[in-house]
């Protein structure tokens, strides 16, 4: 049996959504938790960001699976591993069994929001080695994007959670297929202990994209009906022609082109972020001798 098969939903019933329920009709901000079971936890908060939200959000289960599918995560270990970041592996951040727990929640929390809020979670993964730590995150929708930010990832658990206030992780979103991200939110994506990252998803183009492909898939696996036998035409020789033209050079492919700009800017970008935190550890260091020696002075 699957997972979520073995995984009782218990969706909270707060006064507006009993309202609901007995035919009122109408699901009241007040609700702010819409889900809850152990430490997993969906419910309703006010969005920070400026404009209001496209809600309630009709993203079915289906569709949500393949957007979380999309999101990949490149870890960042800290400053010791920062300097190897530019060839940082990029990973799927959810595996198929937490994306088969958490899309039909996200997609129900999508349904119930109003313009002024968004659905956050906090998710703890049932699968080995990923359960000390959650994913915690929230998801928007502002037509034509679909917005989703990552606070906390189990890979990214890195930091010393003793330290007061303990320092979120880092790390840096990225999607499947880049050219649906809006255009000019790299900056977004990387994030920093302040602002986490996030990807704006041009989702509706993106899920139209991937039925197609569906749909020629279907189309080339379709058997193809054999001509019927006819009588063998009639040999001629063959008739002089000139040379074929050559043909013409291959053309860049301008959107390989521009990733690789892109690679290259982001590359750049995080040398000068590496050069600016090694000044800051030097300075600092500089300090704490300067520190050591004045005490030893002190203390002959």
């Amino acid at each position: 049996m699957r997972l979520h098969n073995r995984r009782m939903t218990k969706w909270v019933l707060t006064p507006a959504l009993v309202g609901f329920l007995t035919g009122c009709g109408m699901f009241a901000p007040s609700g702010r938790v819409l889900y809850q079971e152990g430490r997993t936890i969906i419910q309703l908060e006010k969005d920070p960001s400026k404009g209001g939200n496209t809600h309630p959000a009709a993203v079915t289960t289906s569709q949500m699976a393949k957007i979380l599918d999309g999101v990949l995560i490149q870890q960042d270990r800290g400053l010791a591993m920062s300097v190897f970041k530019s060839s940082g592996v990029l990973e799927s951040a959810f595996n198929a069994d937490e994306i088969e727990l958490l899309a039909p929640l996200l997609s129900k929390g999508l349904q119930r929001a109003d313009p002024s809020r968004r659905v956050a979670f906090t998710f703890w993964s049932p699968l080995s080695g990923r359960g000390y730590a959650a994913f915690s995150g929230a998801v928007s929708v502002r037509d034509p994007y679909l917005i989703f930010v990552l606070r906390e990832h189990p890979g990214s658990d890195w930091q010393d959670r003793a330290a007061t206030p303990p320092q979120p992780s880092l790390f840096v979103l990225d999607f499947r297929q880049a050219s649906y991200l809006k255009p000019g939110s790299d900056e977004e994506r990387k994030g920093s202990y302040r602002a986490r990252p996030t990807l704006q998803i041009d989702y509706r183009r993106y899920l139209a994209a991937l039925d197609g492909q569906s749909s020629q898939a279907s189309t080339a696996k379709e058997p193809s009906v054999a001509p019927a036998a006819s009588a063998p035409a009639e040999v001629r020789p063959p008739v002089a022609s000139s040379p074929a033209p050559p043909r013409d050079v291959a053309k860049p492919d301008t959107e390989a082109v521009k990733e690789l700009q892109r690679q290259v800017k982001a590359m750049n970008e995080e040398l000068a972020r590496v050069r600016q935190e090694l000044a800051e550890t030097k300075q600092l260091l500089a300090d704490k001798v300067l520190e050591l020696n004045r005490l030893k002075k002190k203390a002959e």
